[in-house]
């Protein structure tokens, strides 16, 4: 039908008389003589004219010519709103489709961004958590060097107060002996053993022993024997009560040291745990991060696809729009003018 009307529209200007000035009927006569609809019009024309029959069937002819627009201006009709219908489907899917790309683009740039955040706070922290179990460790280490420390001079005193306490218990034995008579050269060895250890020890509560054992080894007599196991006796009382302090000292440090110790080992083992955390989640978000990127990447080369893809649909409908309007205003003329 396409290839009708134009040919429709020679003849019906012939018919007017509307012709181009510079066409003469001839040429536009040969020009509908050429198509093949418009010479079966030219042949019934010649017959007609030449039989002399009726031209009521020139517009039966015509009549049939409307009609047959008619009913293609219907079937495009039908298209048009099949296709209206379809392009508003598409049309919809797409500005959906861009809709979900746009969602989904601010989601994973918040994600990025949140993430990025996150990644940072994390490895300041993560910093931090490094210098407080090197802080841990190092007051760990100079606590226990001081802890060990007081236990070596713990060790060493006490060791000290036992020599010294055996020094006495000797020193006391001695001058037993010689309150019961033993005669002084019997003992001098042993006295001055003793009296060297004690010397030796440069304890300033052993002085007037010192002093008291020097002129006993001069002159033993029963006063001063008894001086002396008296002064002995203090001195071993003074020891006995000296190391029972330092082994209550001991003994307090120990337990002190246990609480401390174990203060700064939970707190190490708290720390070591938090940067192990805190690494892992770095990991994490460092993935997070570049898989945010790569699916936003992703999302915005769809959603460009999605909106050429709209434009491209929008051009194509206003293009069939525009043939459709165009093609049913030329029918709607032609029917008026066969008719």
């Amino acid at each position: 039908m396409a290839r009708i009307i134009p040919v429709l529209t020679l003849i019906l200007a012939v018919a007017t008389a509307r012709v181009a000035k510079s066409e003469s009927p001839k040429e536009v006569l040969a020009q509908i003589n050429k198509d093949s609809f418009g010479n079966s019009v030219l042949s019934v024309l010649q017959l007609q004219l030449a039989t002399g029959g009726p031209v009521g069937e020139i517009q039966i002819l015509l009549n049939n010519i409307a009609s047959q627009l008619n009913g293609d201006q219907k079937k495009a009709d039908k298209v048009h709103e099949s296709d209206t219908v379809a392009f508003e489907k598409i049309i919809a899917d797409l500005e959906q489709e861009i809709a979900y790309h746009q969602t989904q683009i601010v989601a994973l740039s918040n994600l990025r961004d949140s993430t990025t955040e996150a990644l940072g706070e994390a490895e300041v922290e993560v910093r931090v958590v490094t210098s407080d179990i090197a802080n841990n460790e190092k007051s760990f280490a100079d606590e226990s060097a001081t802890r060990q420390s007081q236990h070596d001079t713990w060790v060493r005193k006490d060791a000290e107060h036992v020599d010294q306490i055996d020094a006495i218990d000797e020193a006391s034995k001695i001058v037993q002996h010689l309150q019961a008579g033993v005669a002084f050269a019997q003992l001098k060895s042993r006295f001055e053993k003793v009296q060297a250890k004690l010397m030796e020890s440069k304890h300033a509560l052993f002085k007037p022993l010192i002093n008291a054992l020097t002129q006993l080894a001069s002159k033993v007599d029963n006063k001063s024997i008894i001086k002396i196991l008296e002064l002995l006796a203090q001195i071993r009382q003074q020891l006995v009560a000296s190391r029972a302090s330092l082994l209550a000292t001991e003994e307090r440090q120990a337990a002190n040291w246990e609480v401390q110790s174990g203060h700064l080992q939970e707190e190490h083992k708290r720390l070591v745990e938090r940067k192990a955390f805190l690494e892992n989640s770095i990991v994490q978000f460092k993935v997070t991060i570049q898989e945010a990127v790569e699916d936003l990447e992703d999302q915005t080369l769809f959603l460009e696809d999605a909106e050429d893809s709209l434009a491209i649909q929008e051009r194509w409908a206003a293009e069939q729009e525009s043939q459709y309007e165009a093609q049913t205003f030329e029918r709607e003329q032609y029917i008026m003018e066969v008719v």
